[in-house]
């Protein structure tokens, strides 16, 4: 009696599980958050120049009310594209909260966006320990606020013009950032002054 070989192992789930390994550490290097938790002001020298702001979408509150983007027309804005799952974005929100408690930007409108459901965005707050103010998309964006990927970043003016847009994390608490915003929002003070 012979033995018979044993057929060969097919090894392509165990390539493919490796590649998506060794995919998720790179994106994590180059892409995740920086090492010891440091992240960068953004750049706040190049202006955004020729690119009104699309009030037109509706959201959600976490618990499912509507709220009109166009309720924020007029006043400084300060919106985030994110997702509980993208560690950049999760890099970044502890400066975000930090920031939209800073007394000087009372007159500045918080809008942080995911396109998750409630109880999920609800349960990472939570975990966290974020209060910053989140709502939710039911599809994509308005054209203007397409980005390559996300978090997402944009700074409105009262004009209702895009004068930041960034892509990527970055320490949004930082005093240059509460300085240009706050600029922004005493524009909104001189504009309704200045209104008949």
């Amino acid at each position: 009696m012979t033995d018979t070989p044993a057929p060969p192992r097919n090894r392509t789930p165990w390539i493919v599980l490796s590649a998506l390994v060794i995919a998720w550490c790179l994106y994590l290097v180059f892409f995740g958050p920086q090492r010891g938790g440091k992240l960068a002001p953004p750049d706040l020298k190049t202006p955004v120049v020729g690119r009104p702001a699309d009030f037109a979408w509706t959201l959600k509150d976490l618990d499912g009310k509507s709220v009109d983007f166009a309720s924020y027309r007029g006043k400084a804005v300060f919106l985030n594209l994110w997702a509980t799952w993208c560690p950049p974005c999760v890099a970044e929100l502890p400066s975000i909260a930090n920031l939209a408690r800073n007394a000087r930007l009372k007159d500045v409108a918080f809008v942080c966006v995911t396109d998750e459901d409630a109880e999920t965005v609800r349960r990472f707050l939570d975990q966290q320990q974020l209060n910053i103010p989140v709502l939710l998309s039911d599809g994509p964006p308005p054209p203007v606020f397409h980005t390559e990927g996300i978090p997402a970043t944009f700074m409105i003016d009262p004009n209702g013009q895009i004068v930041l847009a960034e892509v990527g994390s970055a320490q949004w608490d930082a005093p240059s950032v509460v300085d240009r915003l706050e600029a922004l929002a005493h524009d909104v003070k001189t504009a309704s002054k200045t209104q008949p």
